[in-house]
């Protein structure tokens, strides 16, 4: 594998535009007086903004940081959040008075704020990111981190070039299951890697893996019903709303009514505002996949394109839903990333003596022979059913933790990294990975100590360019060689005839990233 660093990285890539930093681009750490808390913004309420990231700064408020701003377009939003920020110092006797904000440009300005925490729809990541930096604001940004390729370039650019402390919410990063199956396979215990699963996405399903060609309404006959909420925003918030992104008619499918209790799928779907599940859970598989490949600095060099049936489904636009893959240099040899359905297991290594196999509170490892991925192996391991060559050395295949892994049911899990641990000696292994608490407790961390988070601009940013590379070979039902340096087509390559780009043709609005 080529070895980078951040800096010749960003030297010999397209992100160069943004000029070398200078003193005057780092504006370090507003020095706080004693006693005071850092100052966190979150910047979109969502339910993932709301109901996931919220509590979990709210619950940092002892290492130091305090809520004191919410900003979201939507006023029923903003205004719940921040009673629930007040409501919830109040309970701890903590004097609170917490501001909501329609604009976030107004959170950027404010020199008091320290931290934003940014839960946007994917379409506004990059923007908001690079515009925090450069307002000297440390980032947390949800996944995937950027909508295009040539934002994840500047956000990577962006983050060298303020010098900003910079989390990636990859949150799967800080949960133990994936850092042990990441442990196993970095350090050579399943031999060499030769394969790698990343299963999201429903092949059949209305939800497949790639994103739908835009459509206005979720579904056209119900256009009249979809067009109602309006006036939860108004033309000048909704216009926000869209952003960089064309304009259309307002859709409640795309922005839900006031404080809504679901996630919402229609913008996760749609050409113009992500990936897909590609960039949905594709980023949290994606990313382990990365990891377990060591390949955080670098990435593939070739993309082949599925050779799965063509869907019929309306939605789908006739794209293909999984079965893509990537070529990665590794250390001994060429590396296969094959996209597959949702299953049992979210991220499948397949090395040449053995096998191991991850999701959220789950893990399974088998040692012995090399087995060469097909529909009967995955199967099997999915199934947990005998494989020829292979020996079960422990699995927690129960869920010991719910679908979000927040609510602990029994110690299988446990019981069975502990067993992992021990059997292979992981505390005392050659290779020693970032061990994290919680993505949000790393981020707060590395804002005191100044030191790199778990999740950085360039981790962040190159597992969304993976995301996007395999939503394009859906999108354009090709393959493609990749320039993975440059983070660009290389210069022969016919995706440049065929005038795929990789960012956005225009932003409205002047939303345009700029480094």
């Amino acid at each position: 594998m080529l070895d980078i660093n951040r800096r010749s990285f960003l030297l010999g890539s397209a992100a160069a535009v943004a000029v070398a930093a200078s003193a005057a681009d780092k504006k370090g750490v507003r020095a706080l007086k004693p006693g005071e808390k850092a100052n966190v913004a979150m910047i979109g309420l969502g339910i993932q903004g709301r109901g996931a990231l919220l509590p979990q700064f709210l619950s940092q408020y002892d290492r130091g940081a305090k809520v004191t701003v919410v900003c979201d377009v939507d006023k029923a939003r903003r205004e719940d959040a921040a009673r629930r920020v007040d409501a919830h110092y109040r309970r701890r006797k903590i004097a609170s008075s917490c501001k909501a904000v329609a604009d976030f440009r107004d959170v950027l300005k404010d020199p008091e704020i320290d931290m934003v925490c940014i839960a946007t729809p994917d379409h506004w990541h990059a923007y908001i990111a690079v515009e925090a930096m450069k307002a000297g604001k440390d980032v947390y940004c949800e996944k995937p981190l950027t909508f295009n390729v040539d934002e994840s370039r500047k956000v990577i650019a962006a983050q060298e070039k303020y010098d900003r402390v910079f989390q990636t919410g990859s949150m799967q990063r800080s949960w133990r299951e994936f850092r042990t199956a990441v442990m196993i396979v970095r350090n050579g215990f399943i031999g060499d890697l030769k394969y790698v699963d990343a299963n999201y996405g429903k092949g059949g399903a209305k939800l497949g893996g790639p994103s739908h060609p835009v459509r206005f309404f979720d579904e056209p006959a119900n256009a009249a019903k979809e067009s109602e909420g309006y006036e939860q925003l108004g033309k000048e918030g909704w216009d926000m709303w869209l952003g960089p992104a064309k304009w259309r008619p307002y859709s409640n499918q795309l922005a839900p009514k006031g404080v809504n209790n679901f996630y919402p799928m229609f913008w996760r779907f749609d050409d113009d505002f992500a990936t897909g599940y590609n960039g949905d859970w594709g980023a949290h598989h994606l990313d382990i996949s990365q990891w377990g490949m060591d390949m955080d600095n670098i990435g593939p060099y070739r993309i082949i394109r599925s050779d799965e049936p063509y869907s019929t489904n309306p939605f789908h636009g006739g794209r293909r839903q999984f079965g893509m893959r990537m070529m990665f240099k590794g250390k001994a040899g060429d590396i296969e990333l094959y996209h597959g359905p949702f299953g049992t297991w979210g991220t499948v290594f397949y090395g040449t003596k053995g096998v191991v196999a991850v999701n959220r509170g789950k893990i399974a490892v088998w040692t012995g022979a090399a087995v060469t991925p097909n529909a009967e192996i995955r199967k099997a391991i999915a199934d947990m059913k005998p494989v020829p060559g292979l020996t079960l050395v422990a699995a927690s295949v129960g869920k010991d933790y719910g679908t979000d892994a927040m609510v602990k049911k029994d110690n299988r899990l446990a019981a069975t990294l502990d067993s992992l641990d021990k059997k292979f000696d992981l505390e005392k292994a050659p290779v020693q990975l970032y061990k994290s608490p919680n993505q949000v407790q790393n981020f707060v961390e590395c804002y005191f100590s100044r030191k790199p988070t778990i999740s950085p601009a360039e981790v962040g940013g190159r597992g969304a360019v993976l995301c996007q590379l395999c939503n394009m070979s859906y999108v354009y039902d090709t393959g493609f060689g990749w320039d993975p340096v440059k983070m660009d087509f290389p210069e022969k390559c016919p995706c440049r005839k065929m005038g795929i780009s990789l960012k956005r043709d225009f932003c409205r609005n002047g939303w345009e990233v700029v480094v």
